[in-house]
């Protein structure tokens, strides 16, 4: 196996593994039941990111061509974040829960994006582009959240836009 695809597959997958345990730790400690219920399922996403990534590392171990199932990944579902049913009181803990999940995403798309461009290994290039759209998705729908969150949290402060 190339040492380089190696160290890129290995991060891939340490980076996977701190998402989901940031989203079950985040679904944990957050009091909305739709928060709750998106980042359950944002750490679904990244479970099933490393268990491609996993076996990946295994036919690329083992010297074998690597074969990809991406049906295993699935976009996002568009709205998987219930806006409506979000207003109200935000919780300190929902807003920075949601900002670090941007962050995260965002790194991880530099990094599959990097990861593409760095690749010797075809297939494992088309799995990080289609990793980099995945969490573009899922940055996607952090972002209108976050948006959401901080427009509410700003009425509940008193701010005032004008």
């Amino acid at each position: 196996m190339d040492e380089k695809e190696y160290v890129i597959l290995k991060t891939a997958i340490l980076n996977e593994l701190e998402g989901e345990t940031f989203y079950r730790l985040a679904a944990d400690n957050v009091k909305n039941p739709d928060m709750r219920e998106a980042f359950l399922y944002l750490a679904k996403e990244e479970e099933n990111h490393q268990q491609i990534l996993n076996n990946m590392m295994e036919q690329m171990t083992a010297g074998k061509d690597i074969s990809l199932e991406f049906s295993k990944l699935e976009a996002v579902s568009p709205g998987i974040f219930k806006l409506p049913a979000a207003a109200g009181n935000v919780d300190n803990l929902e807003i920075s829960a949601v900002s670090t999940g941007i962050l995260m995403e965002k790194a991880s798309v530099d990094y599959y994006r990097q990861a593409a461009l760095t690749s010797v290994n075809v297939n494992a290039k088309n799995l990080y582009q289609n990793l980099v759209q995945w969490e573009m998705d899922h940055l996607d729908e952090l972002e209108k959240m976050y948006d959401f969150l901080r427009d509410n949290w700003f009425e509940q402060q008193g701010f005032s836009s004008s």
